[in-house]
């Protein structure tokens, strides 16, 4: 009798978006320690919803809230505004942020949000290779990935209302320029959620190319280069933010 195996597909939110051209490049800004973590455990790095630097990431706007919460009292008992907001704080809890930045180009702001120490690094990869990497960690799925859409949280603005993991595709209009998109791992069922997951990666795969940050010694991109042959990517070139070798003020 043959083998016989089973295609598993991942099931994709209908909330996510995604560019129609899967090549579009993405950017992952990081301090050197992050750099070398992730060759050493060939894994993108997780973070929990509610550790993350916006202390409103995945919540709707205070007026959405309130006006859901009438309409709740109206239609149901009391109780059930409680388990709302109980429901809301637990999803935090169990949900994983990965996120990256959409660009031909890496960006100057983005340095300087993104990387605390000189030198810092910029992963360079595809929509594409985000996408494979999710498909192929089926013992992390749920998995969904997608662009990232903007609203006026502090004005108000209501979002389409169908919790996660749809409301962690959203973020507020103070962001925006992050152009981001965001790989989600949700729920995280443990019954003490850590602070991070790993999600396993093909590193061949993920990564096109490595730009170092501005200022960056050639000392610097040597490191770099001899991190990555080490970890078998001898093929991936270190660039140059601005092709600013040789020019240190």
């Amino acid at each position: 009798m043959s083998d016989q195996y089973i295609n598993l597909k991942r099931d994709v939110h209908s909330k996510c978006c995604l560019p129609e051209d899967r090549s579009t490049s993405v950017w992952r800004y990081m301090d050197w320690y992050k750099f070398e973590s992730l060759l050493n455990t060939r894994s993108l790095y997780l973070c929990r919803a509610d550790r993350l630097e916006d202390r409103f990431e995945g919540t709707y706007s205070r007026r959405q809230l309130v006006d859901m919460e009438q309409w709740i009292e109206k239609v149901t008992d009391s109780d059930e505004v409680l388990n709302e907001r109980e429901a809301r704080a637990r999803d935090r809890l169990r949900t994983y942020i990965n996120c990256w930045c959409v660009g031909d180009t890496d960006f100057d702001l983005m340095w300087k949000g993104y990387v605390r120490k000189s030198p810092g690094v910029a992963v360079k990869s595809t929509v594409a290779a985000l996408e494979r990497a999710c498909d192929e960690a089926i013992e992390k799925w749920p998995l969904d990935i997608s662009l990232v859409n903007y609203f006026d949280h502090a004005g108000g603005q209501w979002i389409d209302y169908f919790g996660t993991p749809s409301i962690f595709f959203w973020k507020d209009l103070h962001f925006s320029l992050e152009n981001e998109i965001r790989i989600v791992h949700w729920p995280n069922i443990a019954d003490s959620p850590p602070e991070n997951v790993w999600l396993p990666v093909q590193l061949d795969v993920l990564i096109e190319a490595v730009v170092m940050s501005p200022k960056a010694t050639e000392e610097c991109a040597a490191a770099a280069k001899q991190l990555l042959e080490r970890s078998g990517l001898k093929q991936v070139p270190v660039l140059y933010s601005r092709d600013d070798r040789n020019v240190y003020v």
